[in-house]
């Protein structure tokens, strides 16, 4: 019996020179799971919404408010006639897909929401529009085109685009640019403006380059709430956490990047997994992560910090949780990187 405990010693002794922390999870934490497509919980489930599969954007994925609060999911996608476009998917109160629509992208092409109506602009002139996110109806209805000729008086040109802009119901302006044959640049004005649930477009030449205030484009009727990023440092990612238990596993040696030609410090210490609580839904989501990282506030830095190890003696990186809520939504959206975005809901009944 003393060999016995004498080795047993003499075992958590070298476990103890290793680094390594022998200590049994306390069963409260069993049914904590890592934040991935197969969350084991009994309230909660995970979707993968989008997965980007063209890497140029900063953005690929994107989702925006349209008409009564009607969510629009926008992916950068291939297909197999083109070489790139975006997928537009209309998610219903519990990120369920209810309808999708394919767009190509195409030179001097774009394709933009306002309110109930999904526009597709062509600098050639020939535009369309469609009343997709009020009803699903996808029939292209052709804009038509005044002064296409150019031929209208300035005065006249002026005095309509005042008349239209003050009974629109939407409207907005863009521009295109050429160059005459005497090598002289001028600018085509395009008021697109919606009356009566029918949009028209009335051009305006101009003998010169002129821009557009932000305040004028299509761009301020679009509500982008979430767009996918690398940077999990945006406002959205400041999430309220709760420790619950940090189980340690292992020390190592690690550094800090500190960055702006600062030598980086080197750390020897704890490696292991997080048990986390988030609130979330009017309830509270348990995960897991491993690879965690926990540095106590110490005088010099008075506040606990929370990393995420990448190896031995590698730098190591900040743990933040990129979940993003809005009251309006009965689900939360989750990435682990731009390519990815995920709904987390409460489990369907």
């Amino acid at each position: 019996m003393k060999l016995s405990m004498s080795f047993l010693l003499t075992v958590l002794g070298l476990q103890s020179c290793n680094g390594q922390e022998v200590k049994t999870l306390p069963a409260e934490f069993e049914e904590y799971s890592l934040l991935n497509a197969n969350l084991k919980s009994d309230k909660f489930e995970v979707v993968l919404l989008a997965k980007a599969m063209i890497y140029m954007s900063p953005h690929p994925i994107r989702l925006f408010y349209c008409l009564n609060n009607v969510v629009i999911l926008e992916e950068e996608r291939e297909s197999d006639t083109t070489n790139g476009g975006n997928c537009y998917s209309k998610l219903d109160e519990n990120a369920n897909v209810l309808d999708s629509i394919y767009v190509p992208a195409e030179g001097g092409e774009a394709t933009f929401f306002i309110r109930e109506y999904m526009i597709h602009t062509r600098t050639k002139g020939d535009c369309e529009y469609t009343t997709w996110p009020l009803n699903g109806d996808k029939t292209s209805k052709k804009m038509a085109i005044l002064n296409e000729d150019l031929t209208w008086p300035e005065e006249k040109v002026i005095a309509e685009q005042e008349k239209l802009i003050a009974k629109a119901d939407y409207y907005f302006y863009d521009i295109s640019y050429f160059t005459n044959t005497n090598d002289q640049s001028w600018s085509l004005q395009k008021l697109f403006y919606c009356t009566d649930g029918k949009w028209q477009i009335l051009y305006r030449p101009f003998p010169k380059t002129i821009y557009l205030d932000a305040d004028l484009k299509y761009s301020r009727y679009r509500d982008d709430f979430y767009r996918s990023s690398n940077d999990a440092q945006e406002d959205f990612a400041t999430q309220k956490f709760t420790l619950k238990y940090y189980h340690k596993e292992k020390k190592l040696k690690y550094e800090h990047s500190i960055g702006g030609g600062s030598q980086s410090s080197s750390v020897k210490g704890w490696i292991g997994t997080g048990y986390i609580d988030i609130p979330l839904l009017n309830d509270t989501l348990k995960i897991k992560q491993s690879h965690f990282i926990v540095e106590e506030a110490t005088p010099a830095i008075p506040k606990t910090r929370y990393f995420l190890s990448n190896g031995e003696e590698r730098a190591v990186s900040p743990f933040n949780i990129n979940i993003f809520k809005d009251p309006k939504l009965n689900y939360a959206l989750y990435s682990d990187s731009k390519y990815r975005v995920y709904a987390i809901r409460k489990k369907q009944k």
